[in-house]
């Protein structure tokens, strides 16, 4: 459960806009939050929102409920208060801005023992930790707030209000937008992995079907990344995700996307806006997405791969070939949802259709010893 200050169904029901069952338990007084509503308590208020719970209504133990809205008609009267509101879920995250702990923030100015480049410039109402290194020609915008040992490079442009926790690596030419949060080993502007060789590389060779192969030593030259990254406003980046640097033009990140932790996002990658990037997926160089993509947990993306907007990518799916808007796809290479599913249940049947085979194959094959019997017979 979660602990806040004692607070009354009422003011709980103005903070989150919801309306209460009945007018007489605005004073009921509850003090934590049920983390699930199999372990709630009966001094809990519990959030229901997932079908398979409220079903089970009667079973889950609770001083109050907060239930949607469109369930008012449909449930038999519960004697247990609740609140009704339009987006459960919702509410959750307003009801925990409300009572959360405060996370700790470096003070307002700057520690005396960062180091904040003469030409760079600190905003107003600005906290910078200790151990921040701010480069040359950087801006930190008004109100953000670079906690203990991060790295801001040069010509680094961060602006207003955004949060960049401990032990963040800003390298240089990197542009952040308003509202942008950087949770803990984050590093942003690290160079592409992108090399090319003297003659065509083996792997040149492969993708045109040739495999004659060089055997011997092949060095890879580094193609530098001077393009750096734009990270628009309202992004999140989750703990030890890496984004890298474009090689001419910038690697671009597009606004309200959510990226999980540990996420790597190539050079020139454009990721669209209101994207939502699940923990460990992985984006090779140039991959372009559309608005409000989801990409679900370890998927892979193959470089140079083009996906529309509002495509849903199942956990584990490999993207080999673009893929078209307002789709959903999975599998290693990823298809079609529905694709997908028909052959998954092919593979099911193969073993039920070949315990049939092998069946009608003795049959026949009785049948021509039979055969072969009556003409030996004859003869």
């Amino acid at each position: 459960m979660v602990l806040f200050s004692a607070k009354k169904l009422g003011d709980i029901a103005s903070v989150v806009g919801g309306e209460i069952s009945n007018s007489s338990h605005r004073d009921l007084v509850v003090e934590s939050i049920a983390q699930n509503p199999q372990s709630s308590t009966t001094s809990d208020l519990v959030f229901l929102y997932e079908e398979k719970y409220i079903k089970k209504i009667a079973e889950v133990k609770a001083k109050a409920f907060i239930l949607p809205a469109f369930l008012k008609d449909k449930l038999s009267p519960l004697s247990i208060p609740v609140i009704w509101v339009k987006r459960p879920r919702l509410v959750l995250k307003m009801l925990l801005e409300s009572f959360e702990c405060k996370q700790y923030k470096a003070k307002v100015g700057i520690h005396e023992k960062a180091v904040v480049d003469p030409d760079a410039k600190v905003g107003k109402n600005c906290a910078i930790g200790a151990g921040v290194f701010v480069g040359s020609g950087s801006l930190v915008g008004d109100g953000s707030v670079i906690n203990p040992n991060s790295y801001i490079g040069s010509n680094v442009s961060i602006g207003k209000n955004c949060l960049i926790h401990a032990n963040c690596t800003v390298l240089d030419n990197v542009k952040i937008g308003n509202n942008v949060i950087l949770h803990s080993g984050v590093v942003v502007g690290s160079d592409g992995y992108s090399y090319v060789t003297e003659e065509e590389s083996n792997l040149e060779k492969a993708k045109k079907g040739n495999f004659e192969f060089n055997l011997g030593r092949q060095i890879q030259h580094k193609i530098p990344s001077v393009g750096g990254v734009i990270i628009e406003e309202d992004v999140e980046i989750g703990a030890n995700s890496c984004v890298d640097s474009g090689t001419i033009g910038p690697t671009i990140i597009g606004a309200g996307t959510k990226v999980d932790n540990l996420v790597q996002i190539a050079h020139n990658c454009k990721i669209g806006k209101d994207c939502l990037i699940v923990g460990q997926v992985g984006f090779a160089g140039s991959v372009t997405l559309g608005d409000r993509v989801i990409a679900g947990g370890q998927s892979g993306f193959a470089d140079n791969m083009i996906v529309g907007s509002d495509v849903i990518l199942l956990a584990k799916s490999g993207v080999h070939g673009n893929i078209q808007a307002n789709s959903v796809y999975m599998g290693m290479p990823a298809v079609p949802y529905k694709e997908f599913v028909q052959q998954e249940m092919n593979k099911k049947r193969i073993p039920r259709k070949q315990e049939k085979l092998e069946k009608k194959i003795d049959e026949l094959e009785a049948k021509l010893k039979q055969l072969e019997e009556k003409l030996q017979v004859k003869a």
